[in-house]
């Protein structure tokens, strides 16, 4: 017979959400660390980070020959390194209420959709006005293969390119962070913020080692301003349209040639 106190465990007739797990969506943020160590460690979490690493890896390998780094040595980092972050990615995200990796049909559609969307407005500028003077800047780097990994100059190291992006980047760059800043600060716009200064950081460093002058302002915003967007639509989407919107805006490579 069941008394007034229920516990810590409420039933799902008094109105408490559980997810598909039995994981409370509104606990305490005490409750938060602890299903998220279980959802990390759960079955069903390492199925879906192996299946997540194993699609990124191999949306990793054209790039990596187009490198030329070593095969044999990549793809096993690649692959376990991948499958921790995405195992990650998923306990942390949907900890935080983030839709995470898979999402409802309806979600997808219309990320992938907006996403698309997006990246179609923004091809023009891209073409137009941004892509003669990155590569007149890149062109002049003390590194030469700066110009060539940017923007590749046949078919195959462009194909490779775009794969990238979707795959190790956005996730590496963008559901990473993005899922443990709003999993510790129970805030998206703090994990957006935290995507963008990233995304700087990173093009920061590339741009000292390549001695790259001016214009630098653009390079920071033809990288800042398309990690904002992936970003939120990772946090309000999932992250196949983020991987999408990051696949469609490396299309201009495709479009403007060399």
């Amino acid at each position: 017979m069941r008394d007034g106190r229920r516990g810590l465990r409420p039933s799902r007739e008094d109105g408490d959400d559980r997810d598909s797990e039995g994981l409370p969506v509104d606990a305490s943020a005490e409750f938060c660390y602890t299903s998220a160590m279980r959802r990390f460690l759960s079955e069903r979490n390492l199925i879906d980070a192996v299946m997540l690493s194993a699609l990124v890896t191999a949306l990793s390998i054209g790039r990596f020959v187009h490198l030329g780094t070593s095969l044999p040595v990549y793809i096993p980092l690649t692959m376990l390194c991948m499958t921790f972050v995405g195992g990650a990615v998923s306990a942390w995200g949907r900890c935080a209420g983030m839709p995470g990796i898979v999402t409802d049909k309806r979600t997808l559609g219309l990320g992938s959709a907006l996403a698309a969307l997006v990246a179609l407005i923004a091809l023009p500028v891209s073409v137009v006005w941004t892509d003669p003077r990155l590569r007149a800047a890149l062109a002049k780097a003390t590194d030469p293969s700066f110009l060539e990994r940017c923007f590749p100059s046949i078919l195959g190291g462009k194909l490779s390119l775009v794969l990238w992006s979707a795959g190790f980047e956005t996730l590496f760059f963008i559901a990473a962070p993005a899922s443990l800043v709003a999993r510790l600060t129970n805030r998206r716009d703090v994990a957006v913020g935290v995507c963008v200064l990233l995304r700087a950081f990173v093009v920061h460093r590339q741009l000292c080692a390549g001695a790259i002058g001016e214009p630098t302002w653009l390079f920071f915003t033809a990288a800042m301003v398309p990690a904002a967007v992936g970003s939120i639509l990772f946090a309000r989407f999932g992250l196949v349209p983020a991987m999408v919107f990051a696949a469609c805006m490396d299309a201009h490579v495709f479009v403007g040639g060399r």
